[in-house]
């Protein structure tokens, strides 16, 4: 009883933890700011940052994940793919996040899967692990590729879970070649959706599925919001749920399903803002003060505006036609 009544006490702790967090981020309306609070929301902008530099100097890379692991007094070359999951899932929700696009698209054990975007590859390897599919992924940038390749090699994944570089809107694959295809927090840095989701389409098995999770804009993202967006995330066109409607049919696609996840990753941002802190003296290490600060300070700017309501995320699934 008394066990249970402690872990109820730090339960609220942390939820209350949370609400001030958020009241923090959320007290900036556009309508209503101070001075002070509008000169920081509309300070110079810094040079536009390309896809490709925005992830080679991303905070999670291969580098962070093997010192995390040592410094948990983990092997680094006798790693399993369990022991990884702590630190290679680079997106919101973690593992739960992947179960709930894996349970939607019924991935089992004869589905082959494409990762979209696939960064560091800890979603791939979480599913290979736990559902047994085979796994491809594919990302734009090199270094991720690398680095997802180097720990699926580590932890003995390398017969399921492959990766390679491409541009997903032009994809060097075959003509419907997998049953199932997934990406997290990514299509934001797509510019062409059609094209891309075309892709999605041509090489995806007819009843295939597409599952992914994206930012979506909301009806206070001004334009001036995108261009910072664009300018510091290298997020090149943050779509509604509308035009996700129209998109997806247009590419042949049926929707089964478009979940609302704002409220969720309210929570989760805050607490990947004060992650992403916790890492300064790494950060700093191999990029530099300058690309920490400026980091930290475009995620305050992305953190308020889904506190404000101006961006929002959906979990979308839908079934080629």
């Amino acid at each position: 009883m008394t066990s249970t009544l402690c872990q109820s006490v730090t339960d609220l702790a942390r939820a209350w933890n949370v609400i001030a967090r958020l009241h923090r981020y959320s007290d900036y309306p556009d309508s209503t700011c101070t001075a002070s609070q509008s000169s920081k929301m509309n300070k110079p902008m810094q040079n536009a940052i390309d896809i490709v530099t925005f992830y080679d100097e991303h905070p999670i890379n291969l580098a962070e994940i093997l010192s995390r692991a040592k410094a948990d007094g983990l092997n680094p070359d006798q790693l399993t793919a369990r022991d990884l999951w702590k630190w290679d899932q680079d997106h919101y929700g973690g593992l739960e996040a992947v179960d709930a696009l894996a349970d939607a698209l019924a991935i089992g054990t004869n589905t082959k899967v494409i990762d979209l975007c696939s960064g560091m590859g800890g979603p791939a390897r979480y599913l290979a692990t736990t559902r047994g599919c085979a796994v491809h992924g594919v990302d734009l940038n090199q270094s991720r590729v690398d680095g997802a390749s180097e720990l699926t090699d580590r932890v003995g994944l390398s017969d399921r879970v492959t990766f390679s570089q491409a541009d997903i809107c032009a994809l060097p694959m075959d003509d419907a070649g997998f049953d199932c295809a997934i990406s997290q927090e990514a299509f934001l840095h797509i510019e062409n959706r059609e094209a891309l989701l075309a892709q999605c389409r041509r090489v995806l098995k007819p009843g295939g599925k597409l599952g992914f999770t994206d930012w979506i804009a909301g009806p206070g993202l001004s334009d001036e919001h995108k261009l910072r967006f664009a300018n510091t995330f290298a997020a090149s066109r943050i779509v509604s749920t509308s035009e996700y409607r129209n998109l997806l049919p247009n590419a042949d696609f049926e929707i089964d399903e478009m979940i609302d996840l704002s409220g969720q990753w309210r929570e989760i941002l805050v607490e990947r803002l004060e992650m992403f802190r916790s890492l300064e003296r790494d950060t700093v290490a191999r990029f530099g003060q300058q690309r920490h600060d400026t980091y930290i300070s475009n995620y305050e700017f992305f953190v308020e505006r889904i506190a404000n309501g101006h961006l929002g995320g959906a979990r979308v699934v839908a079934t080629a036609c």
